[in-house]
């Protein structure tokens, strides 16, 4: 009797291995496409820390943006619903701080601003590394405070166009690396000399470039798998 019972013990025991080790597979599985997961109806909210450089003529008789100032350190941030995995729509924002020109006085400050509205596009949103590419626009400042007194050119920014690479490390955090490029258009200013702001003459399009690695935290929403579950 005890060597039937033995014999039935492993027999089961041989036959549940193959169910628990395909268990333990789902499980696993599971958790890496909880890990690469792409986010749905999510608020999402990025910091970004990069370089920045601005080049080409104002415009008038203004000094180039390279005779004015060199590149500098910019912070980046964010603020966009994800209305799909593919798809943001939101805010952005940067602030910079440059280095000196040739032209620019040895004691002065050298900032610049941005502000407008974007729309990002994901390629891949369930693939752990996730190719996007964003589209904005909107408002410029830029600023160079001097021992005599301070500059200010405000514009617009008529195209900014950024690419990066999401690689996702849960549903709620990914990190990327970013480059992009916005052309920009300065329309007004007020210099040091000056009481008012003007018209700048014949303004060019001048061009900023950057790059950098920003964090994304996506808030409030949905995972895809979640998102099609639910529709199931």
């Amino acid at each position: 009797m005890n060597r039937r019972i033995a014999f039935v013990s492993i027999i089961v025991a041989a036959a549940a291995q193959p169910a628990l080790a395909q268990q333990d597979a789902e499980v696993a599985a599971t958790a890496v496409r909880r890990a690469s997961g792409a986010p749905a109806r999510a608020w999402e909210f990025g910091v970004g820390l990069g370089y920045s450089q601005g080049v080409g003529d104002i415009g008038g008789n203004s000094p180039t943006l390279t005779d004015l100032t060199h590149g500098g350190g910019e912070v980046q941030l964010n603020v966009g619903y994800r209305i799909d995995p593919h798809w943001l729509v939101g805010l952005y924002g940067t602030a910079g701080k440059y280095s000196l020109g040739s032209l620019t006085p040895d004691g002065s400050d050298v900032w610049s601003a941005t502000a407008g509205v974007q729309a990002n596009y994901h390629l891949l949103p369930d693939q752990q590394w996730d190719p996007w590419i964003g589209l904005g626009g909107g408002w410029r400042g830029h600023w160079i405070s001097k021992p005599a007194g301070t500059d200010v050119r405000h514009g617009l920014d008529l195209a900014r166009v950024q690419v990066g690479v999401d690689y996702r490390v849960s549903p709620e955090f990914s990190v990327s690396p970013y480059v992009g490029a916005s052309a920009t258009m300065f329309l007004s200013q007020e210099l040091a000399q000056q009481g008012s702001f003007s018209n700048i003459s014949d303004p060019n399009v001048n061009f900023f470039f950057f790059g950098g690695v920003m964090g994304r935290f996506d808030l409030f929403g949905q995972t895809a798998q979640d998102t099609r579950v639910a529709s199931n």
